[in-house]
């Protein structure tokens, strides 16, 4: 039996439909021929078909194939374009070329040189193809190696103080969970849970005595808890990948009321996403044992949240967030 062999993708942008034919025909043996009179179109093929080569007309009546080029190359950057012109001069070459333009044709066409531009185009998107993936790989690889490392780290943190041991990772997970239900896009839970996987790393660089103390902490002893968000946010600030979530590690411990820590924001001032992880952070705290206190209840820690609204907790997204938690515990 033979095997479905894909052929690539090729869409032809032009208003002129003798043009459109021509190249209908000479790729008509070779690939798939999508045919678009206009830009709107051409956006409707973009959208609903994997396109592998674009090959689109540079002076249209009534809309501008470089513009539409800008688009392209922003929106779908790995498609290369193949620019068609009437009128060849340096001035169009060099302006489509610094557009992205992968290279251009002049009308009327040689038929060699069409199928060997589209070779080559499509030799180029499959060898940026490959170095996507490559680097997507790497991506993944270091993110898997830092959080790994990461872990370690959190771990010598719940060494230090078993009470809070696995605090991190199950306020991570809550706080995905929470985030999606709040209507959260994909970037923004990512940002948040990375976060909160993240937020009491500074307590590395706090005492044990000071962090499994069983009694109240001194003033003194309370300023050295205060520095842990600082801590944190210096050893995160030098990973790139982690600078969205730098101010959620910073600004946890932050209140409504402009009296937390560690730099006194106030209402709208704090980031939203660290009000958010504040409050599944306090909750998880209060329904855990501590060196100081046992556990709370369920109901008994949303009653004491609550109470705090407006001081500690900003309104209206504490109550949407002890909503949820309260509907799926």
């Amino acid at each position: 039996m033979n095997k479905m062999v894909h052929l690539a993708n090729i869409l032809v942008i032009d208003d002129e439909i003798g043009i459109r034919e021509s190249l209908r025909i000479i790729f008509l043996d070779t690939y798939e021929v999508h045919l678009a009179a206009n830009i709107a179109e051409a956006t409707l093929f973009l959208k609903e078909i994997d396109i592998d080569i674009v090959f689109l007309d540079i002076k249209m009546s009534h809309e501008n194939g470089l513009d539409f080029l800008k688009t392209i190359k922003t929106t779908y950057p790995t498609i290369p374009v193949v620019i068609i012109t009437a009128f060849p001069s340096s001035q169009t070459a060099i302006a489509a070329l610094r557009n992205g333009a992968f290279d251009y044709i002049v009308k009327p066409f040689d038929y060699a040189e069409i199928l060997e531009t589209a070779k080559r185009a499509l030799n180029q998107r499959s060898s940026d193809a490959d170095k996507e993936n490559m680097i997507y790989s790497l991506r993944k690889a270091v993110h898997q190696n830092f959080f790994s490392t990461t872990e370690a780290l959190l771990h010598a943190i719940d060494a230090k103080d078993s009470y809070t041991a696995g605090h991190s990772k199950r306020v991570s997970f809550s706080i995905a969970f929470i985030s999606e239900k709040l209507g959260m896009n994909t970037l923004q839970t990512e940002t948040l849970r990375y976060g909160a996987f993240l937020h009491d790393i500074g307590k590395i660089g706090v005492s044990d005595f000071v962090l499994t103390k069983p009694g109240p902490l001194t003033e003194d002893e309370f300023e050295m808890i205060k520095r842990h968000p600082d801590i944190g946010y210096k050893i995160l600030e030098p990973i790139h990948f982690l600078k969205d979530s730098l101010s959620i590690v910073r600004h946890h411990h932050e209140w409504y009321s402009g009296e937390g820590y560690p730099d006194g924001l106030k209402g709208d001032e704090i980031p939203f996403e660290a009000m958010v992880l504040s409050v599944v952070d306090a909750y998880d705290a209060l329904t855990t044992d501590r060196h100081y206190r046992i556990k709370y209840s369920h109901k008994k820690a949303l009653e004491i949240i609550s109470e705090r609204i407006n001081v500690q907790f900003a309104p209206s997204i504490t109550e949407k967030i002890l909503s949820i938690i309260d509907k799926y515990h």
